[in-house]
């Protein structure tokens, strides 16, 4: 009979003892055959790279026992045998601590075959354990969570591994021998009982008896071997395993190579633990957001740089350790990138969602195995072929180990390339989800984004989310747009803000536009600038739109977007609005976005309503719209500047500049000179309405032969202003003066 699904419910109260599993797995594995602890124990054995390697080859080799065991395996059910499985090859560990009598008595040869007989027996054990583990471990792990499930567990693994690596150092560097060796492999046997006990407390892995029913043994291998994205996902991680496999002697390359003691070994993979868990969460969170394959290419740039740095660390020197440690950690933060996407990539797009797909488990973990095997018995080789490799060139270095790194670098490059042809399975390339570390402050992002989701009051979540806006990272983008829709009006609204900082991004634009268009004024205002801030060109339709909307700010913020995304097909519509717009206010953002476009069609309506305007900022915005239609925007802004502390200064300034250029016409001027100076001086004592009725009387004298229509246009007005208003309407003597400026500019060049 079929066993019903297990619920979400009863997956989420298992997960506490996934990670106590975890845990205390990470601290059997690395005290016993996993870690930095084995090769430096075996070498302390006595044996010799080959025989290590042969040794270490073991527990991958057995992986191909899975392709025989897998239907049997679903048939007894998964958890028993991982369960059973991981007490028996913990107890088959424990004969290890008999090593050392072995060597005393019988010598390196027996020891080397009594220690090769347990690791056989724990690697077929082993096998049976990781055939049934790989169906039972997406069954119990929602997909919708993996990435932060894995996060969590290789955190708490991390955070274990890490202080029992710690510790392993500690004691190897104050008993020396076997002894050490021996203690740290009695404690981590103890806590491989304790991750058995934890494992018994995970839900799911009941037998499958529709099982009996699946068509031949060859027939099923064949099914994943005709899926061309998993095939090709299967030859990558071989390859891959095969270029990790041969840096197993690692830990041998710092103690002979670089010149490291085993406790400093091990100091460095504590640190690389340490620094691996504190990136789990970062990583996890990328791939449940951007799908696996872009974040595990990523990891592959790290992999294939990680071989060129042990090459070019330097050997025998006071730097050595504190260089070591800094790529350890570097390698170590970056690195979970590729397990993290692999693995989701793994559960949720390489193997077929449902039932009977065991054989893509199966294929999967006994091809990987293959070639984690081949790997340290090629690598054990390597370095006996190598060994008598020595030469040196100033600070590079060529030893036996050297071989070992470049052909690791190859295959990376190899393996590389194959991920690359893998179906994608995320909202962005990868291209793009490494851009999003180059952009803005990431670590900022990460860190706002965490305080985000911790927040609890509206002040803490308008405070977050101003901080993903000054990150400037698109990393935020998802919880900006959560942020776009929270209940809080002020929270949304700040959310607007911060949106408007980011870098362009299609998602974002698209959810303000909604806002744009919805019935929240004060929200639509702002979505509407924070439009014409991004500059996205996808925002000009609906702003277009909004030109005829019922809310007057609206329509006003709205033609100022659309200046700012430089729609010239906007004028006419632009043009309309400003003949039928009833408010003053309104209109001089019609006059300013015209003022952009240099319609100088409009300047009539602009006059019109500079002459009716009362607030001096908005006559200011009018005048600069003017001034643009005039050319040299940036010489009436600095005149501008000038001003606002001292009008009559700066007035007397540019009426000087002005004296200056007429002197280099080769016409006479010397009467104008003479008058622009009495002008200047006017100006100079705080008389703006005497300089400015002297100006007006200077203009027809100026030798202004071939000026501009549209600068004789102006400088009209400005005349006629100037005799109404005298020195009153001072935006009208920086018109002039800039027009003069122009002008006389155009008639030198």
């Amino acid at each position: 009979m079929t066993q019903p699904p297990i619920t979400t419910v009863q997956k989420l109260r298992g997960l506490p003892w996934l990670y106590v599993f975890n845990a205390s797995l990470s601290v059997f594995v690395l005290l016993t055959v996993f870690g930095a602890v084995f090769p430096l124990y075996l070498n302390e054995l006595g044996l010799s790279k080959a025989r290590m390697g042969f040794v270490l080859s073991l527990p991958p080799f057995m992986s191909l026992l899975a392709l025989f065991v897998s239907r049997w395996v679903v048939r007894v059910g998964a958890k028993q045998v991982a369960v059973s499985g991981f007490g028996i090859r913990t107890v088959v560990i424990g004969f290890l601590l008999l090593s050392p009598w072995i060597l005393s008595r019988f010598g390196v040869q027996a020891v080397f075959f009594w220690v090769a007989g347990i690791m056989l027996l724990f690697s077929i054990c082993r096998s049976f354990v990781e055939t049934a583990w790989l169906p039972w471990a997406r069954e119990f792990v929602p997909d919708v969570m993996r990435g932060k499930v894995d996060a969590t567990s290789n955190l708490v693994g991390g955070l274990m591994g890490g202080l029992a690596t710690l510790g392993a150092s500690f004691v190897l560097a104050r008993w020396a021998g076997l002894g050490g060796y021996s203690l740290l492999i009695a404690v981590g046997v103890v806590f491989g009982l304790v991750s058995m006990a934890a494992l018994t407390l995970v839900p799911g892995g009941a037998p499958l008896r529709e099982e009996r029913a699946r068509p031949d043994f060859l027939a099923e291998l064949l099914v994943p071997l005709r899926d061309r994205n998993y095939l090709c996902f299967l030859i990558a991680g071989c390859i891959f395993n095969l270029a990790g496999g041969i840096l197993v002697f690692t830990p041998l390359y710092f103690k002979e190579q670089i010149g490291l003691g085993s406790d400093k070994v091990l100091m460095l993979d504590a640190v690389f633990r340490l620094a691996f868990l504190l990136s789990t969460f970062i990583w996890g969170w990328c791939v449940d957001r951007y799908g696996g394959k872009s974040v595990l290419l990523t990891g592959m740039v790290v992999q294939f740089l990680f071989p060129l740095c042990l090459f070019l660390l330097p050997r025998h020197s006071a730097v050595t350790l504190g260089m070591a440690l800094a790529v350890w950690a570097v390698y170590g933060l970056l690195i979970y990138s590729f397990s993290a996407g692999a693995s989701r990539y793994f559960y949720v797009t390489a193997v077929p969602q449902g039932t009977g797909n065991s054989a893509y488990f199966s294929l999967s973990y006994a091809m990987g195995g293959l070639f984690s095997a081949v790997a340290p018995i090629l690598a054990g080789w390597l370095l006996d072929v190598f060994k008598p490799l020595q030469i040196a060139w100033g600070v590079i270095h060529l030893d036996a180990f050297s071989p070992l790194f470049a052909l690791s670098m190859l295959l990376y490059v190899v393996a590389g390339y194959l991920y690359h042809r893998i179906r994608n399975d995320g909202p962005v390339r990868t291209k793009e989800f490494m851009s999003l570390f180059l952009q803005g402050n990431p670590i900022l992002a990460f860190g706002s984004i965490l305080r985000y989701h911790m927040a609890d009051t509206e002040k803490g979540r308008i405070s977050t989310t101003e901080q993903m806006g000054e990150a400037k990272n698109p990393l935020s983008a998802t919880d900006l747009l959560e942020a776009l829709s929270d209940p809080s009006f002020n929270v949304r609204y700040e959310a607007i803000v911060s949106i408007a900082r980011m870098p362009p991004n299609a998602s974002m634009t698209r959810a303000l536009i909604g806002v744009l268009r919805s019935q929240d004024p004060d929200l639509s205002v702002a979505a509407g600038w924070a439009l014409g801030r991004i500059g996205d060109p996808a925002a000009i339709p609906a702003l277009r739109e909004m030109l005829v909307s019922e809310y007057a700010l609206l329509r006003s913020r709205s033609a100022r977007s659309l200046a700012n995304l430089g729609d010239v097909e906007s004028v006419p519509s632009l043009r309309n609005a400003l003949g039928r717009e009833k408010h003053d206010g309104i209109r001089v953002a019609y006059a300013s976005a015209l003022g952009a476009f240099r319609v100088r069609e409009s300047l009539d309506d602009l006059f019109a309503l500079l002459r009716r305007l009362a607030e001096k900022p908005l006559r200011e915005e009018v005048t600069l719209a003017v001034a643009r239609m005039a050319g040299n925007e940036n010489d009436f802004i600095v005149l501008w500047r000038h001003s606002r502390s001292d009008f009559g200064t700066a007035a007397a300034e540019a009426l000087m500049a002005l004296k200056k250029k007429l002197e280099d016409t080769p016409y006479d001027t010397k009467t104008v000179e003479a008058g622009l100076e009495e002008c200047a001086q006017l100006m100079a004592a705080l008389d703006v309405a005497g300089g400015a009725s002297g100006l007006c009387r200077l203009i027809p004298r100026m030798p202004l032969v071939e000026m501009e229509p549209v600068l004789q246009r102006i400088l009209s007005e400005c005349v006629e202003r100037l005799g109404e208003f005298g020195g009153a309407r001072t935006e009208y003597v920086l018109m002039t003066l800039h027009v003069l400026q122009t002008a006389l500019k155009a008639e030198r060049e």
